[in-house]
């Protein structure tokens, strides 16, 4: 039997062990961060496929962002560059040149055919050797050097005319042909002259200077193209689009459309996979530093850290859910309903409000992560910023909480600040919004806080009773005085339930003075005593119009009995299943200080020396402010008690003895009061009881006044 009972406390103490191992709350983080990981993945890194032109696609697969269509959009755009016509201009320099140089070559025809002193032969060997006339056939040249006078002026005007009316049209370089064949058409219909011989040359002449004068403008053309391209709207693949439908064979459109999602491995890289490792390693070491500088005891309890991540990771649940929930356009609100500020209110009320605001900052984080549509945009602004707005209301509007109401006053806090929030970004972004998007956001934001309040209140009972979390409202009920145990205390030691009751109004007033909790030091003062039930009578406070019974039994006993009480009172506290921390102030409100009365009267009845360890309190010491505090008040409000005849004078050295010997006597190492938060907590004691035991006046006796009045008047 003792070897299994050996066995039970070695496995128990190497749970407790292995529990408190820091290897235990590294781990927990990295579970933190891979799960989040997870979370965000599917949102940042999306799924991708080995696929090629021409394959069937395996599967049904979906666009898993908001992104622009490339491909498609510069199609459209290059068609509605193509609807574009070409822009020309005419050129009517070319048009003016070229009738000089007409008029000059028929200028220098007529001066050598008309010389009358050259022959024929003469003539005709000029003609050939000119650069203007050298085009000519050879034929057209022969006839040209017998021509009259007549002829030529004829041959002139119709060559003029054909080439003005040719010319006034617009030639392109595609069209000459065509202003050939319609200037032939023209000779040949020209009744100005009838010989045949004279058309065929003014043909020839009129062919030779006809040019394009209809160009392209190539910069004009530009512009229009551009111009046409840009009035093209762009295509965008919404979040959640079928992009292929499985056994779809995969055409050049769809196959872009797989492209600009990054559903292609050819086309996804590693870099995004390292990007949101290094996202989340940045979320989880601003967490952990923060949890360092501003809650340090929870990395000696991984209990609290544990409580802590199993919240971070319902939020962050919560926050996913909503973000799977159909979100296929950049203005759909339905991220607004996700409950961000829960996290946060329980955070509040079970750790502190200073990192629940910080933990508001990871949250909108995450929700503009999650609820981005937009590749080009990773982290959604408009998410974030609601997020954080209500979140960081919601802590300040559940602190301090009193009452379960207190959470949905919260919530509907929440609500308001979402709603503001909301209508700041409608405002900003007003061109973005109709007005039925508008009203749906408001309205979603307004139900996100108050889901959150909901929430709030659901899970406070299960970290309550899971974790032995004593919430602000936990710690009212129990000072309810129809609590079991209070009333068992009442009933049965009615001067210790006095005494708890003064105790806990000198631990409160001193607690929060110092900004430690003053309704856990109060509700703890209550419990604190509980263990005098046990054996009442043997408690001075208890002991009403009867004789003290450690009169009648020896140093020894009485110090058993004394002794036992803080560890009695525990083991109703256990039995009652009352939290870990009013536990802790009922065993450390003594810690291991000396029972001073009964250890000198062992002392002066003993024939050797006894230690004083046997007559000190098992302890521990206090290990936390609370518990220091309901110590200090405990034996201040016991020795000023015994005052015959107390004043503000005879307290105050009361009050800085006691507060001494404990730091004398070491029972203040093991908590974090400074010197100076003891001097805070001896003034705020000071002042509470000289409120409860403030001066009277002394009115004398009815007897004596009746005396002196007769002695006056005889």
């Amino acid at each position: 039997m003792g070897k299994k009972k050996k066995n039970g406390f070695l496995l128990k103490h190497f749970v407790e062990s292995w529990i408190q191992h820091p290897s235990i709350r590294y781990t927990m983080y990295i579970f933190l961060g891979f799960v989040m990981y997870l979370f965000l993945m599917g949102q940042v890194i999306p799924k991708t496929f080995e696929l090629s032109e021409g394959q069937r696609s395996p599967e049904d697969i979906v666009s898993p962002i908001r992104v622009l269509n490339e491909w498609e959009t510069n199609w459209l755009k290059e068609q509605a560059a193509k609807k574009v016509e070409d822009v020309y201009s005419k050129d009517d320099n070319i048009v003016n040149d070229q009738m000089t140089k007409l008029e000059t070559t028929f200028q220098e025809i007529t001066d050598l055919v008309l010389q009358a002193e050259i022959s024929s032969d003469e003539k005709l060997a000029l003609l050939k050797e000119s650069s203007h006339i050298n085009f000519l056939s050879e034929d057209a040249i022969q006839t040209l050097s017998n021509l009259s006078e007549e002829k030529i002026k004829n041959l002139q005007y119709i060559s003029k005319t054909t080439f003005d009316i040719s010319m006034n049209s617009y030639i392109k370089i595609s069209g000459l042909s065509e202003a050939y064949a319609k200037a032939e058409e023209l000779i040949i219909s020209n009744p100005f002259d009838h010989d045949e011989e004279i058309k065929r040359i003014a043909l020839e002449m009129t062919k030779q200077f006809i040019k394009p004068n209809y160009f392209l403008n190539a910069e004009q053309t530009k512009i229009l193209k551009e111009e046409a391209k840009n009035n093209v709207q762009p295509v965008f693949i919404k979040k959640d689009e079928l992009i292929v439908n499985q056994g779809q064979i995969i055409d050049t459109a769809v196959y872009e459309k797989l492209k600009a999602a990054g559903l292609l491995k050819d086309t996804s890289t590693l870099w995004p996979y390292f990007g949101l490792l290094l996202l989340v390693v940045l979320m989880v070491l601003m967490l952990y530093y923060s949890i360092d500088r501003m809650k340090p005891t929870m990395h000696q309890d991984n209990i609290s850290l544990l409580m802590l991540i199993i919240i971070l990771l319902l939020s962050f649940l919560s926050i996913s859910v909503f973000g799977w929930l159909d979100n296929d356009s950049l203005t759909s609100p339905i991220g607004y309903l996700a409950p961000v500020a829960f996290g946060v209110m329980l955070i509040t009320v079970f750790i502190s409000m200073r990192f629940a605001i910080l933990s508001g900052v990871i949250f909108s984080i995450f929700a503009g992560l999650i609820f981005s549509t937009d590749q080009t945009l990773i982290f959604d602004f408009r998410y974030g910023f609601v997020a954080l707005i209500g979140s960081t209301a919601g802590a300040f509007a559940i602190n301090r909480i009193k009452q379960r109401s207190t959470i949905l006053r919260a919530g509907l806090i929440v609500a308001l600040f979402n709603i503001f929030s909301i209508l700041v970004i409608l405002m900003l972004t007003s061109q973005s919004y109709s007005l039925r998007e508008g009203v749906e956001a408001v309205l979603y934001g307004m139900i996100g806080g108050i889901f959150s309040s909901v929430l709030t209140i659901g899970l406070m009972p299960f970290f309550e009773s899971v974790f032995g979390i004593l919430s602000p409202i936990k710690l009212i009920e129990l000072s309810n005085p129809n609590h079991p145990l209070l009333r068992k205390l009442l009933i049965e030691t009615p001067g210790t339930y006095h005494h708890s009751i003064i105790v806990g109004n000198l631990a409160e007033s001193a607690a929060e003075a110092i900004g430690a909790d003053g309704l856990l030091a109060r509700v703890g003062a209550y419990y604190h005593d509980l263990g005098k039930t046990k054996r009442p009578t043997f408690f001075i406070e208890n002991q009403l119009n009867m004789d003290n019974p450690h009169d009648k039994i020896s140093p020894s006993l009485s110090r058993n009995i004394i002794l036992a009480h803080p560890k009695d009172g525990v083991g109703l506290l256990k039995e009652y299943k009352l939290p870990v921390p009013i536990q802790d102030i009922a065993m450390q409100h003594h810690g291991t200080s000396l029972l001073k009365y009964f250890y000198h009267k062992a002392s002066k009845d003993a024939e050797n020396a006894i230690s004083e360890t046997e007559y000190r309190y098992q302890g521990p010491k206090a290990q936390t402010k609370e518990a220091a505090i309901v110590g200090i008040a405990d034996s201040v409000e016991a020795a000023v008690r015994s005052i015959a005849h107390p004043t503000n004078k005879s307290i105050e050295e009361v009050v800085r003895k006691i507060v001494k010997d404990k730091l004398d006597d070491g029972q203040l190492n093991e908590c974090d009061l400074t010197l100076k938060e003891l001097e805070i907590i001896s003034v705020s004691m000071l002042e509470t009881l000289k409120g409860i035991f403030h001066s009277r006046i002394e009115y004398p006796d009815i007897n004596v006044l009746e005396e002196e009045k007769g002695v006056k008047t005889s």
